[in-house]
């Protein structure tokens, strides 16, 4: 007799600098999404795909919220990560701490309007020394989600994820899978390419260039010995911002090339060879 598979689709969402970027890299045990201590790193969506035996799903990393939205793309986002709730299975509301603000309760709104599938999540943990502290807080949180669900993590050290694994499994419907076992994202290598050279540099600039940079591919092959020849261009707003971007005789440049080289042949289990200018656009 066949067995049932389950398959579908989970959404994390949250603030900025909750970690939803950290558990999404953490459930699929791989580094697709960018992981930075400074905000609003995640630009886009971001899905993975997680695979056990009968059980797939995709997990969507989406674009921290926050107190205000400056420009139409930030908009955007928002309005897309709006959009995607109303399709998942289920949504993991993120929080961190004892954070709970308007930003928290114009999400929940939506949220219960639109697909009540949802529990909460409180994650770092482990930073909490006297979890005592945490008791009021989350009676304060399940007044305000009529008594959902509520999970206890670290992301970041693995703590109680396999409880938040066992859950999620266990609402996940009935139907074929979507990706192959191996599969662990729906992005293309390019597109993983950039978001790593973006995130070695947002780590080794000042938070105030973080949003100064678009990262663009130029080339992307393999040659006759198999090895991944990739080609990027880091585009500048102007001659200040490049000086600063390349560095010192060209050492934070260099640098850059050579632990985004090292994180890409780590991804792709290869040697590949990495060149990166820096233009203005």
């Amino acid at each position: 007799m066949k067995k049932n598979t389950f398959f579908g689709k989970v959404i994390i969402v949250g603030r900025t600098n909750v970690g939803k970027s950290t558990l999404l890299n953490k459930l699929i045990k791989s580094n697709i999404s960018i992981i930075s201590h400074k905000k609003n790193t995640t630009q886009t969506h971001i899905t993975g795909v997680y695979t056990s035996n009968l059980t797939q799903f995709e997990l969507i990393d989406s674009p921290g919220l926050k107190n205000n939205y400056t420009n139409n793309i930030e908009k955007k986002k928002l309005r897309d990560t709006f959009n995607l709730i109303n399709e998942m299975n289920i949504i993991i509301f993120l929080i961190s701490g004892f954070i709970w603000s308007k930003e928290e309760n114009r999400l929940l709104k939506y949220i219960k309007k639109n697909n009540n599938n949802y529990i909460i999540v409180i994650n770092k943990i482990d930073l909490i020394d006297d979890k005592k502290l945490l008791l009021p807080f989350i009676l304060k949180i399940s007044k305000l989600t009529s008594n959902k669900e509520i999970f206890l993590i670290s992301a970041k050290k693995n703590i109680y994820l396999k409880n938040l694994l066992i859950y999620i499994k266990k609402k996940i419907p009935i139907s074929n899978h979507a990706h192959v076992n191996k599969k662990k994202t729906t992005c293309t290598k390019q597109f993983l390419v950039t978001e790593i050279i973006r995130e070695t540099l947002i780590n080794l600039l000042n938070k105030e260039l973080v949003y100064s940079f678009t990262v663009f591919i130029t080339d992307f092959y393999k040659n006759i010995k198999n090895k991944y020849i990739i080609l990027s261009i880091i585009f500048i707003k102007n001659i200040r911002h490049k000086k600063i971007i390349i560095g010192n005789k060209g050492g934070k440049i260099k640098k850059c090339k050579i632990q985004s080289q090292y994180k890409i042949e780590k991804l792709f289990q290869k040697k590949i060879y990495l060149n990166i200018k820096v233009k203005i656009k």
